[in-house]
């Protein structure tokens, strides 16, 4: 190593805002966001837009996902980027999480199957990934000061279990420590979670860093497991730092295995760093290719959710679009994963290349959920001659930018409502409309679902229109199947009540109590009977399959493995998601009626049939009690089919186990009581939500401190006036703006401190704290 003391302790902090050493880090996870210390946002080298996670987890495809991390990894490499900050494999706890566009789905096992592929193939060609957000970052709202508190099955089975999969199978480069507190502590500061559960019982030898500004103890984080701190703290952690180490040897020993992991990390990925400092590019022919890759991702991950003899629209001369949408698709979510690119080609555009007479009405604005008179008098009027003559309508909306996105959570389940009020009246005027809708998550699809089609896109990137054009005239097949639930109301949600600023809330924004515990999505909807409008796994195709022949037997490796066979049985070739579902024996309560644990996709011809293998893993019968998982004896039945609720083949077959611990009556419901929460919730219970006066520290917000403090109540103040003088014209709705404004407000402050760009000093945010202590001794 031969490094000095004062090498050592400026190495574990960044170096600026995006560089670990000597090299280069850019957010992702969709898109290579490579910028300048110091640049807005949004202003970053021109990359390619692919389609996000929630939209390319629809694909159910792990070779794809393995092709875009590929393409990922060349352009990465020729803008000198080194490790690439993703994937985000946390579960899709609430649809009203503000960035469950970054993540892929509610089921553990997909996500950590889907990941492992991203991260095998990126790594494959000498880019390294950053697996995030570790652990247990479920929402938006208080991101940095919120407690996720989880009981123990839940933590191991839902919340760490697609980490844990890709760590074990993909081996990670880095893993980025999230801002939440889990179970009490910082996860920054987590020992447990950085050092027992994934250095000592997942065998993890990689760098973890934490995510930007989420580390305020720099020697507790170290002392945890933590390597390294982002971004560069601006010499405010060095002191801390230094002084522990000059004096604790055990600290000193702690320090030097960090550095030594740095030093490892830039040694395997040095060679992406780029020496010039001129403009830097992705060539051409890679560009070329990554945006057909994009588009093969988007046209194998939409979902065709509902189809009454609407599509395919077939050799059409003139179409019908309404909605700003069409024009202005959007093909990405806000925050730290926008991707700069101008390779966005319109819906519009896209059926006039096909010599297709587009008619549009704007319909709506974008930017507003206010409705607009006169755009709805003349999409009105203009869906009146569609359906006078026989002209087909398309519909074009869902969650637009300023509906959802990173730093903040869904204030609503609906659609916006200047988008419902204007559909309403055109399915009063003409009923022959498809809906082509747009999200990073689920939403209220009722009115939608009246429609004739209704097609799902998700946020599909650059290629979106280009992919679903195709699907809509019948030159492509759609293949895309929900990763999650679509629920009829968020009240049906398990989370509803314990989730960020949901009315109904029972407890505070800083206390979350995850109370749903193992029911997440599907577990919870399938076990309890909860009906969905679209079930997990649920998607439409042109054609129809037929399946058969199912085995189910040990191999020679003790595992269990299945095989059936798939037969195109229509008149369109297609391809064909074969999901596999483990139901469980009768048991206690907590323990679902049945989990995903295989899948298989397969293109067929028509009267094409296909064997289909799939072997389950170890954990398919098991479940984690006594500190560890174990195989659970019982007769277990094996479901083959198209959906959750589209079982097609089932055999029994009986495992050879341990008893279940029954800890909880089949009677209780969902959400927990207090009662029964707190009866498999073993943590120390915190009151991070009712913090007073003489308890407040800089891992505190400005937020949680404004009612004690007439100075933090100003530069409250003096944040909003900041945030619209740096992004005007821009409102504080855009999400650039509002992700800004959110992480002044919620962000603890020794974070803000550090990213102000000098505005804010150390003494002054000492002085801040200080004041909501109102001069009691913390």
């Amino acid at each position: 190593m031969g490094k000095s003391l004062e090498e050592m302790c400026r190495l574990v902090t960044g170096r600026g805002t995006w560089h670990i050493g000597d090299i280069h880090v850019s957010d992702g996870p969709h898109g290579i966001r490579a910028q300048e210390d110091g640049a807005k946002n949004n202003d970053s080298y021109e990359a390619t837009c692919f389609p996000t996670a929630s939209s390319a987890a629809c694909s159910w495809n792990k070779e794809l996902i393995g092709k875009m991390g590929e393409g990922l990894a060349q352009e990465a490499k020729a803008l000198g980027v080194s490790v690439v900050l993703g994937p985000g494999v946390n579960m899709k706890r609430s649809p009203l999480c503000g960035r469950n566009f970054e993540y892929y789905s509610e089921d553990p096992f997909l996500t950590g199957e889907l990941a492992s592929s991203y991260i095998i193939a990126m790594q494959e060609c000498g880019v390294g990934t950053s697996l995030k957000h570790f652990a247990g970052n479920s929402q938006e709202t208080h991101r940095m000061t919120s407690n996720s508190m989880i009981d123990e099955r839940a933590l191991h089975e839902i919340y760490l279990r697609a980490f844990e999969k890709a760590v074990k199978k993909a081996k990670p480069a880095t893993i980025m420590a999230s801002y939440n507190y889990l179970n009490g502590l910082p996860a920054c500061e987590n020992k447990h979670l950085l050092t027992d559960i994934l250095r000592n019982d997942w065998k993890y030898e990689g760098l973890v860093m934490s995510d930007w500004g989420a580390c305020v103890d720099l020697p507790e984080c170290i002392s945890a497991g933590m390597d390294v701190e982002m971004p560069d703290s601006c010499g405010n952690h060095y002191d801390e730092i230094w002084n522990i180490a000059a004096t604790n040897p055990c600290f000193m020993k702690k320090l030097e295995c960090s550095v030594d992991r740095i030093e490892r990390l830039t040694d395997r990925y040095k060679s992406n760093v780029i020496q010039s400092r001129g403009k830097k590019n992705i060539p051409d022919p890679i560009r070329e290719k990554n945006h057909k890759l994009a588009e093969q991702i988007a046209e194998e991950s939409i979902v065709l959710l509902k189809n009454d003899g609407f599509f395919p629209l077939g050799e059409i001369k003139e179409i019908l679009m309404i909605g700003e949408l069409a024009d202005k698709p959007r093909i990405q979510g806000g925050g730290s994963s926008h991707i700069h690119t101008t390779r966005i080609t319109s819906f519009i555009e896209q059926f006039e290349e096909y010599g297709i007479k587009v008619r549009y009405a704007r319909g709506y604005k974008n930017t507003s959920f206010k409705r607009d008179a006169k755009l709805e008098k003349e999409a009105i009027r203009k869906a009146i001659e569609a359906k006078e003559y026989d002209i087909p309508v398309l519909f074009f909306g869902g969650l637009t930018d300023i509906a959802e996105g990173e730093g903040y959570d869904r204030e609503s389940f609906d659609l916006p409502k200047n988008q419902i009020l204007l559909l309403k009246k055109l399915l009063e005027v003409n009923d022959k409309i498809g809906f082509l809708s747009f999200g990073g998550s689920p939403y209220d699809m009722e009115l939608p679902s009246k429609c004739k089609a209704l097609l799902h896109l998700y946020l599909g990137g650059e290629a979106v229109a280009g992919a679903c054009v195709k699907i809509i005239l019948g030159l492509s097949n759609p293949s895309g199947k929900l990763a999650e639930s679509i629920p009829y109301s968020e009240k049906d949600v398990p989370s509803y009540g314990y989730f960020a600023k949901q009315e109904g809330q029972n407890r505070h924004l800083d206390e979350v109590e995850y109370r749903e515990s193992i029911f997440v999505g599907y577990r919870y909807y399938d076990t309890f009977h909860v009906p969905v409008r679209y079930c997990f796994g649920y998607g439409l195709s042109y054609t129809e399959f037929e399946y058969a022949d199912l085995h189910i037997k040990t191999g020679d490796d003790e595992k269990i493995h299945i095989s059936f066979e798939v037969k195109n049985i229509g008149s369109i070739a297609g391809s064909e998601i074969s999901e596999i579902y483990v139901k469980n024996p009768d048991a206690d309560f907590l323990r679902t009626n049945k989990e995903l644990r295989g899948f298989a996709k397969t293109f067929l011809n028509p009267g094409e049939r296909k064997q289909m293998d799939v072997v389950l893993d170890d954990r398919a019968f098991q479940v984690y009690q006594n500190g560890e998982f174990q195989v659970i004896g019982g007769e277990y039945e094996i479901q083959v089919g198209a959906s959750l609720n589209d079982i097609r083949l089932t055999g029994k077959m009986d495992i050879t186990g341990t008893e279940m611990n029954v800890l909880l009556k089949k009677s209780t419901g969902v959400p927990l009581s207090e009662t029964d929460f707190y009866s498999i919730y073993q943590e120390t219970r915190t009151h991070f939500s009712d913090l007073k006066p003489g308890e407040f520290t800089t891992k505190n917000s400005l937020r949680q401190m404004q009612e004690y403090s007439r100075l933090v109540r100003r530069w409250i103040k003096f944040g909003k006036i900041l945030v619209r003088l740096m992004y005007f014209p821009k409102s504080l709705r855009d999400p650039e703006a509002r992700m800004m404004l959110e992480g002044i407000l919620e962000g603890n402050i020794d974070s803000v401190c550090n990213q102000s760009g000098g505005i804010i000093k150390k003494k002054t945010m000492s002085r801040i704290v200080a004041s909501a202590n109102r001069g009691k001794t913390v």
